[in-house]
């Protein structure tokens, strides 16, 4: 009897220590899974330094009471089920949160690393010649310009030489003129030179030609001789609320690091503190000195074949201002970066076509390519370069109020691979972290101001093109006032 009462006893005693169900251990199983994940996206998320305290926290809250959910429903089969489904689809939203943080955290990492500036030395032979590529051209009589960009030059040329196979019979030109005239008229074959002075060269009325007459057939990249120094900005004062940006587009594919024209020349006058920003264009054709001209007088635009340095320095000189930082983007980035947001809508102030686009006045969706083609047209307007830069400015409002839009979100990958390598800025990983906590720390909106400058377009030599009477703008002094008044009380909080 004893015995049986002992046995009874055993059993019990098993089935009290027979240990948890399956169905929770599975379901621990996928809170630890979720658990590990949401630990992770909180810790890629604190890493960026972008998100606001505040905000970490409240996700961190919102996370755990989503875990202590999920082990509660545990306890019962039917609803432990329900908890695994909701554990795997936060765990998913996690892995993807990451993903996407780690994307953005590269992206930013990619745009703020300053690279070299690039020359590009290009093989050129009219467009109707046959010759597509080196070997074609290796009995031809090649040409050069001396004095323009030698040390590449003569790089290419040893490279060009390991390509044909022999030495190429070369012809010195004085300047990129006297090179183009020689390879219009057949004393030399093939040209090469750098790529920056086709399409500046193409400005004189004589040589319009050449952007459209001369075919490369090949090409050849190297930092540039001078090492492409960009280091010309001055940091802000630690304690400041505002800085300025200057964002110049380059007219050129491929590289944002190559030197080339900028067609694009835009400082952003920004106050963090009062939410201001000023947009001020200035034309490409503006007719000012800065310091690579030694007092020379130049185009704008042709500042950008000495580098970015040059650039910034001749919109300080004119506007009497201390540039903090620049992002710059080529015709590529640009198209990539308006593709990739599923194009924009633009205001036109007229009815005209350029690129083969029809724009209308008032609303216009467009591309990438439409949209490079409405920020380029100047011909189609009474007022050229003006209207051009307000044209300009209007696509740049149509970037930032897409990219503020669920447009963002719905093409977030695309977005960012389009951003790098498109863009480049000397604003640091850090600084760019700053802004996004600032903005979300607070949401508040911008009042976003455009200002063109104005003046004469005339014509005159350059110091770039000697020897030829381009078209330029004579900047109009009380317009440069104007500017320079608005950029103060921008940066002093004064701005209505």
């Amino acid at each position: 009897m004893e015995n049986m009462k002992y046995k009874k006893h055993t059993k019990k005693g098993k089935r009290k220590h027979k240990g948890l169900p399956i169905y929770r251990k599975v379901g621990y199983s996928f809170v630890a899974v979720y658990a590990v994940t949401a630990v992770v996206l909180l810790s890629f998320l604190g890493g960026t330094d972008m998100l606001p305290g505040l905000y970490l926290g409240a996700l961190g809250i919102v996370l755990l009471i989503l875990g202590v959910l999920t082990v509660v429903m545990q306890q019962w089969k039917l609803t432990s089920v329900i908890a695994d489904v909701i554990c795997t689809v936060l765990a998913a939203a996690c892995i993807a949160g990451c993903v996407y943080i780690d994307k953005m955290d590269s992206t930013i990492r990619d745009v703020a690393t300053v690279s070299a500036s690039k020359d590009v030395i290009g093989v050129y032979v009219m467009d109707e010649d046959p010759a597509q590529k080196l070997a074609d051209v290796a009995d031809y009589q090649f040409g050069i310009a001396s004095a323009i960009d030698r040390t590449n030059t003569d790089k290419a040329l040893d490279e060009i030489q390991t390509a044909i196979g022999k030495e190429p019979s070369v012809s010195e030109y004085g300047d990129v003129f006297a090179l183009l005239d020689g390879v219009k008229s057949g004393e030399t074959g093939v040209i090469v030179v750098n790529s920056a002075y086709i399409s500046t060269a193409s400005e004189a009325e004589n040589y319009a030609w050449a952007e459209e007459g001369l075919r490369e057939i090949a090409s050849f990249t190297y930092e540039s001789a001078d090492g492409g120094s960009q280091t010309a900005t001055s940091q802000p004062e630690a304690d400041s609320s505002s800085f300025i940006m200057y964002l110049s587009g380059i007219d050129t594919y491929g590289s944002v690091s190559t030197r080339s024209r900028s067609d694009v020349n835009i400082l952003a006058v920004v106050n963090t503190e009062t939410k201001n920003i000023l947009l001020l264009s200035t034309p490409r054709d503006y007719y000012i000195s800065y310091s690579v001209t030694g007092g020379a007088k130049d185009k704008l635009t042709h500042a950008g074949i000495y580098g970015i340095d040059a650039s910034i320095d001749a919109l300080e000189q004119l506007y009497d201002v201390d540039v903090n930082y620049y992002l710059r983007v080529n015709f590529s980035g640009f198209i990539d970066i308006i593709n990739a947001l599923g194009g924009v809508d633009v205001n036109s102030d007229y009815d005209f076509t350029a690129g083969g686009t029809e724009f209308h006045k008032e609303l216009n969706h467009l591309n990438g390519e439409e949209a490079l083609s409405f920020a380029r047209e100047r011909h189609s307007f009474k007022d050229g370069d003006f209207q051009r830069g307000r044209n300009q400015m209007e696509v740049i409002r149509a970037v930032i109020q897409k990219a503020a839009s669920s447009s963002l979100l719905t093409n977030y990958m695309s977005v960012m691979n389009a951003v790098a390598g498109s863009f480049e800025t000397n604003m640091s990983q850090e600084e760019i972290a700053d802004l996004v906590k600032m903005q979300l720390s607070d949401m508040a909106g911008w009042n976003i101001t455009s200002y063109t400058a104005e003046g004469q377009v005339s014509s005159a030599e350059t110091y770039s093109m000697p020897g030829q009477r381009l078209s330029v703008v004579i900047p109009n002094e009380s317009s440069v006032e104007e500017a320079k008044g608005m950029i103060r009380d921008v940066l002093e909080g004064t701005a209505q």
